[in-house]
């Protein structure tokens, strides 16, 4: 698999309140197509990464090869059971929405056309996550929702085997 390359920043873990329902927000394609998220997800689980920092890229490189395996391509002895969407969705607010169609560009050369289903771009106000704390453009943060788009787990930072663990607990309920 070509090395994919995303930009994340989210909420910190334990500012949001319980069952908090992620924000709606019109999100295009890596084609153009619009979609509005999370709703196009509802009735299944959806992990989900939202982000505008740069500084953030290695650690979350540690989650795109789990994440892709587990829910997309399926590759573990149980993970056929998991029904969860991947939602991975660069932000791009103020300054930052002159960059969007260069990182677009650079998104189209270095991942493959499967990874490239996964990836929906953001470009507007900051204002529908302000709730989620965005404001750390140096880590990635990560959500589980459920069907009905209520967050139901939050992450932070690089891939730790102890949030993929209880992300399946969650899953397996």
């Amino acid at each position: 698999m070509k090395n994919f390359i995303f930009f994340f920043i989210l909420a910190i873990p334990g500012m949001m309140s319980a069952q908090q329902t992620f924000p709606s927000v019109v999100t295009e394609t890596i084609e153009g197509e619009k979609v509005n998220v999370p709703e196009a997800f509802e009735g299944s689980y959806t992990f989900i990464g939202v982000g505008t920092g740069k500084k953030a890229e290695d650690e979350l490189r540690t989650w795109q090869v789990p994440v892709y395996n587990k829910f997309v391509a399926k590759t573990g002895l149980m993970d056929q059971m998991y029904d969860v969407s991947v939602c991975f969705l660069p932000l791009f607010t103020g300054a930052m929405k002159m960059a969007k169609n260069k990182v677009v560009q650079k998104l189209r050369e270095n991942n493959e056309k499967l990874v490239l289903e996964h990836v929906y771009v953001y470009s507007g106000d900051r204002e529908p996550f302000e709730k989620f704390g965005i404001d750390n453009k140096k880590q990635p943060y990560f959500y589980l929702l459920n069907s009905q788009s209520q967050v139901i787990w939050e992450g932070v930072g690089e891939f730790k085997q102890s949030y993929f663990d209880r992300i399946e607990e969650i899953l397996s309920q």
